[in-house]
């Protein structure tokens, strides 16, 4: 029973939350060993918070998963795992987790908690209506962005929350196409709001967001705002390894098939998970060695 409500904490998903570590690298704070500290604390309960939502969302949605050809094999939907063992685990869980989150900082646990309520009115209203649920989630990924940088105080950057929320909604569209494809005509039965949406309004949909996260990116690493608080104008090399991670995203939503399930499409690609190791190295590299201290580029 323990090993299935792990399997409904959804621990994979965690990958998610990796974003939090944004701040303290942008803020030249990797060194900075009580800040390391910090960050890794708010990883680790941003993450259990989530999972109890993902508990909350598999157990109100439990029947329409049922329906679903993968979402059919989960503890809930499956009926492996009791509900009511599922929501007293996690009444203790969650309190835990949010006296923790205030402990560490009391703007975190705001976000956190920000987060949580956000998420419940994702799961009654805001799944139900078109585009808005889809920008609902990406609005998930900007807090988490937000959190990261509070627990270290610091400000992060309006560009970099924008890239952050142009990506996420990028492979939200990404999920709905997938989904309409993966469930045919059964799309409607499992979930509603797919029926407001068509293949070829998502594949509009996902050419403009694939457009607008790539100028997003370059237009943050070549403004002389970035370059001076940055301290490099260097983060211009990191440009072909982001437009490679998008095209290969875009390979694998039209040609794999895998937009259904972001996480795990990223997460068994080789060569997106290479390209964003690279992209990381290349940034810790450029921050935070003497190759960053380059000359300005003309603006």
């Amino acid at each position: 029973m323990l090993l299935q409500y792990l399997k409904l904490l959804r621990l994979h998903q965690w990958i998610k939350n990796v974003i939090l570590f944004a701040g303290i690298i942008f803020a030249k704070k990797l060194t900075d060993f009580e800040s390391v500290q910090r960050v890794m604390a708010a990883f680790f309960l941003f993450s259990l918070v989530a999972s109890c939502q993902y508990v909350v969302n598999d157990y109100l949605d439990r029947k329409e998963d049922a329906l679903h050809p993968e979402k059919k094999h989960r503890p809930l939907a499956s009926g492996k795992l009791d509900p009511s063992f599922a929501l007293f685990i996690t009444a203790i869980i969650l309190p835990l987790s949010l006296i923790l989150s205030y402990l560490l900082h009391p703007s975190f646990f705001g976000l956190v908690t920000f987060y949580l309520v956000f998420n419940v009115l994702y799961s009654k209203f805001l799944k139900h209506m078109v585009i808005l649920d889809v920008m609902s989630i990406s609005i998930g990924f900007v807090i988490r962005a937000i959190a990261g940088a509070v627990v270290i105080h610091v400000t992060f950057s309006s560009w970099m929350l924008l890239c952050t929320f142009m990506l996420a909604l990028f492979w939200g569209f990404s999920k709905r196409r997938g989904e309409l494809i993966i469930l045919e005509g059964n799309a409607k039965g499992h979930r509603k709001i797919l029926d407001e949406y068509s293949t070829s309004f998502l594949d509009m949909m996902l050419g403009i967001v694939a457009t607008m996260t790539l100028m997003s990116y370059v237009l943050y690493v070549t403004s002389s705002t970035t370059i001076a608080n940055l301290g490099t104008d260097r983060m211009i090399y990191t440009i072909p390894v982001v437009v490679y991670a998008i095209f290969r995203s875009l390979y694998i939503i039209y040609i794999k098939n895998m937009g259904h399930n972001p996480t795990k499409a990223i997460l068994s690609d080789g060569y997106v998970l290479v390209s964003g190791v690279i992209w990381v190295i290349l940034v810790i590299v450029i921050m935070y060695s003497d190759f960053g201290k380059g000359i300005r580029f003309d603006l």
